[in-house]
């Protein structure tokens, strides 16, 4: 009876763990953009026949598009753009190199049920069962593979509005690269998965490791890390020296602040090449010159260091540390919020920011006068005796 019900319990189990992975594959490289992948149990198994895809994007965007392959050339490219009937086109393309890729009809596309305009018209979905996508001129794919390359590009714009698969697409504003388990992506049924299931959800499901890293993450470290150097650590540092006259503690500080301000900085140029963001945007042009400028910083403030230690005050390099670097903090600040909105971020964060900026800044500016008045303070003394 026990052995009986511990065999029952045992086959419930490994039932219901097969059923929560028996769902598409899902990648979504920016907010709202989305890629499914499902593979019929039939497929795997003779690894050809049907798979079914999965196009999500908001219809800000002119098209999207993801394919198989490890780079556009050789690829095998599918693109999904308004048709301007109420409906999406859904276009298989051959990935050339750094052209536009064209249609390819050798590639067997059907567009499915619940495909259309969703969310009050604010969501298109192509919802695309592939019959033959296990090889291309150019490529192949298994199946069953815990690692199968998948490219994807964007762009932003007015709806294309065509029912033509070789419509023309401008260059895309973006693109990502990342691995799918297949093996994860197994469908009982040889049917649309995409009806009567979630559909809006972010999640990245099936998504294989090596050299991934999702572009969102990378992008909030860097705002989180420069927003924490330029707004919080750097100007409570520059407070530290005329509140407390230990140099040493002024000189750790900031160098901690400085050594996390290139991390963020790094963080920053990895998002950028994976998602192609403008490089010509004010904030990263910005934002570059602010932090290679902040390179000269800790030279100067040893210049000033040696020179305040020979004459007991201040010279010229002691403004020149002093100054430029309050200057950069401003320019600093400012880039901040101008990435801010770059990212789109919300009014609250964008309030926040301002808030929290100014609060810190009228404490370095209280700690700039007091240093100031105790130093005024110091001179006249030594001038009585």
């Amino acid at each position: 009876m026990i052995v009986s019900y511990l065999a029952s319990a045992a086959l419930s189990a490994i039932f219901y763990s097969t059923l929560a992975f028996a769902e598409p594959v899902q990648y979504c490289p920016v907010e709202d953009i989305c890629y499914q992948v499902a593979v019929p149990t039939s497929s795997a198994d003779a690894n050809s026949g049907n798979i079914y895809l999965q196009l999500r994007a908001p219809t800000s965007y002119s098209w999207v598009g993801f394919g198989m392959g490890t780079a556009m050339a050789d690829s095998n490219i599918f693109v999904m753009y308004l048709s301007g009937t109420g409906n999406v086109t859904v276009s298989a393309r051959a990935g050339t190199g750094h052209t536009m890729p064209r249609h390819n009809a050798m590639i067997q596309l059907e567009l499915l049920g619940g495909s259309g305009l969703s969310n009050s018209d604010e969501t298109m979905i192509a919802n695309v069962r592939c019959g033959n996508c296990g090889s291309w001129p150019g490529g192949s794919v298994s199946f069953s593979s815990g690692s199968t390359p998948w490219i994807a590009a964007w762009k932003k714009g007015d709806a294309i509005d065509s029912t033509d698969t070789d419509a023309t697409i401008r260059y895309h504003d973006a693109h990502d690269e990342w691995t799918f388990d297949l093996t994860q992506s197994t469908v009982t049924d040889d049917s649309n998965p995409y009806l009567g299931v979630r559909q809006f959800d972010n999640n990245n499901r099936g998504v294989g490791g090596g050299s991934f890293a999702d572009p969102r993450t990378l992008i909030m470290g860097h705002g989180i890390i420069m927003a924490v150097v330029m707004v919080l650590l750097y100007p409570l540092g520059s407070a530290l020296m005329p509140l407390f006259g230990k140099w040493i503690l002024h000189a750790s500080w900031q160098f901690l602040a400085f050594l996390l301000m290139w991390a963020g900085f790094g963080l920053g140029i990895v998002a950028l090449q994976l998602i192609r963001l403008d490089i010509k945007s004010t904030h990263t042009l910005l934002g570059t010159v602010v932090v290679c400028l902040m390179a000269a910083q800790p030279v100067l403030g040893w210049l000033h260091h040696r020179y305040f230690v020979r004459n007991q005050s201040r010279g010229l390099i002691s403004h020149v540390h002093i100054w430029y670097g309050r200057a950069l903090l401003i320019l600093g600040a400012v880039n901040g919020g101008l990435g801010l909105r770059l990212a789109k971020a919300s009014r609250t964060f964008m309030v926040a920011y301002s808030v929290v900026a100014g609060i810190v800044f009228a404490i370095y500016i209280a700690s700039a006068l007091f240093g100031e008045y105790r130093r005024r303070k110091r001179i006249e003394e030594e001038k009585s005796f």
